[in-house]
């Protein structure tokens, strides 16, 4: 489909002639005289090129330039002086200045396509963010994407520009990051919180906006990240602002939190009803919402429904969380509820709460024969019997003495790509393709499966010592860390901070981890999630000078 473009002019001859120069199969061309026309037409079409008069009755060019650019971010405005029949004024001929209007449009086209690039960019860096939150924390990270997606409904129903919406989207995302710090008896505590007590828990949104704050969005997502918990009658927290003092995003967010919350069960309740849910929120207009944002709220949530995730659930058996925080991270959370059972007796007790459609076993979280009774104690569980059962062998020489319908064995090292491969198959999805392997032995993988950032926040989690070797192309690199804290990095030819940098830019390759190795010295000194924010921030900018 052709590129569109506006010309605003008020001279109806002017207008027939300028488009008859530039128009062909290629343009949609609109045209207007009237300022709110042209707005309107900004609003609704996928303007690309604005030409208008410097002349402009009623308006001025300045005024009608800060118009389109808070309509169309960005785009590009030519004002153009009187336009004769044939194009006799014009500084250039009508070939000419046709084929520029051509070069302006792809030269828009080409920045589009880059800032949509880079837009989708943060997104799927928020969604892998909140994925490695959620792999420890389960209740507070697990609504965020429905938050999100109500919040940018409301913003769209609203009319507010593109930029407008997606900055709301993001901070309806990350708004929450700040709990990370926060007890979490403090959060999920039935009785009555002391004023000490709820300080940090009042102070998460500045909390977040700090976490994030070296990271340079292409949107402003501050204010509304600090202020959606703001009340529009001013009772609020944490500055206590009121009615339109607070940020349009915020008070939307304010909104789609709170029905969100209500509508999902908690440690201490269980989830109202939509209808109940809903009434609240209406009688709590004028105080503690935005009555205006209600109002399109009541009209979205007439049909808005949030994507129902049917979740198959997949047990994973073993003394310590590693391998599941590996797994979880490696398979499509919107389809696969990852739980871990470190003993006997919270595998039972979690089979029998729900009966898992996969279980992943280590035989070596119980000795030799007590896993063997154990596990045909668990075959004997109607719901589990003909269940899928892969079980991972310390080394070739454990004995395979196991018997059941869909039993496949697993020998270490490991290798998350091929463990991934096999649940999706028993699963019913297609299997993703093995990745090449690498160098040295231990655990191994595909970077399009597990991202660097994904390994090191890991291993960081688990205070690991590790080398890490990465291959992409014919690129390889390598890094340590050492109790979970990256010292050690090398990539075509760079050490420290630079070399991770450019191995944080790998999206395709493979990786390989082996625990133990020290690193032959130490060239990064920063805390790791210092450096993994700061890595981000500084390609983000490097991104944008690219753009420019």
């Amino acid at each position: 489909m052709g590129a569109h473009i506006l010309i605003f002019n008020e001279d109806r001859e002017e207008t027939k002639r300028l488009g008859e120069l530039i128009g062909g199969d290629d343009l949609s061309v609109f045209e207007t005289s009237r300022v709110l026309e042209a707005v309107h037409i900004l609003k609704t079409e996928d303007i690309s090129l604005v030409l208008a008069s410097q002349s402009l009755d009623g308006i001025e060019v300045e005024e009608f330039k800060e118009i389109v650019d808070a309509i169309k971010p960005g785009i590009n405005i030519l004002f153009l002086g009187p336009v004769s029949a044939k194009g006799k004024n014009l500084s250039v001929g009508g070939e000419e200045f046709k084929k520029f209007v051509q070069l302006s449009l792809k030269s828009e086209t080409q920045l589009s396509h880059k800032l949509s690039g880079l837009k989708q960019f943060f997104f799927t860096f928020a969604d892998r963010l909140l994925q490695i939150f959620e792999v420890h924390d389960r209740y507070f990270f697990n609504n965020d994407h429905f938050v999100a997606e109500l919040s940018r409904k409301i913003a769209e129903k609203m009319g507010l520009s593109e930029d407008t919406v997606d900055a709301i989207q993001m901070a309806a995302l990350l708004r929450d990051i700040g709990k990370v710090g926060i007890q979490h008896q403090l959060l999920e505590e039935r009785k009555r919180l002391t004023e000490e007590e709820l300080t940090p828990i009042k102070n998460h949104p500045l909390t977040t906006v700090q976490i994030l704050k070296q990271i340079k969005f292409p949107w402003n997502v501050d204010s509304i990240i600090s202020e959606h918990h703001e009340h529009y009658d001013g009772r609020g927290y944490p500055l206590g602002l009121k009615g339109r003092e607070i940020t349009i995003g915020a008070r939307i967010i304010a909104v789609s939190d709170s029905y969100c919350a209500m509508t999902s069960d908690r440690p201490y309740r269980k989830a109202l009803q939509k209808d109940s849910a809903i009434e609240e929120i209406k009688k709590k207009a004028g105080t503690q919402f935005d009555p205006e944002t209600v109002e399109v709220f009541l009209e979205v949530i007439k049909e808005f429904e949030p994507k129902e995730r049917q979740r198959r659930c997949l047990l994973i058996l073993e003394r310590q969380p590693a391998l599941s925080a590996i797994i979880k991270l490696s398979v499509n959370a919107d389809e696969i509820d990852t739980v871990h059972a470190g003993n006997s007796f919270d595998a039972i007790r979690l089979i029998k709460q729900r009966a898992p459609d996969i279980i992943v076993a280590d035989v070596e979280m119980l000795e030799k024969n007590s896993f063997l009774q154990f596990y045909n104690v668990i075959q004997e569980i109607p719901a589990v019997k003909d269940k899928p059962f892969i079980l991972i062998l310390p080394d070739k020489h454990y004995p395979r003495n196991f018997q059941g319908k869909n039993l496949v064995y697993v020998q270490k090292p490991l290798n998350v790509a091929e463990i991934s491969q096999k649940i999706t198959s028993f699963l019913g999805k297609e299997a993703l393709p093995l990745p090449a392997e690498v160098e040295g032995k231990g655990l191994t993988g595909s970077l399009e499966d597990f991202g660097l950032t994904d390994i090191v926040q890991i291993l960081h989690i688990g205070l690991k010592t590790a080398k890490v070797d990465i291959s992409s192309n014919s690129l390889k690199g390598m890094l340590y860390l050492h109790h979970g804290k990256v010292v050690y990095a090398s990539a075509k030819g760079l050490k420290g901070n630079e070399a991770f940098i450019e191995m944080l830019r790998w999206k395709k390759g493979t990786f390989g981890i082996l625990h133990g190795p020290a690193a032959p010295e130490e060239n990064i000194n920063m805390d790791t999630i210092h450096l993994l924010l700061e890595a981000s921030a500084i390609i983000d900018e490097r991104s944008r000078i690219t753009l420019e």
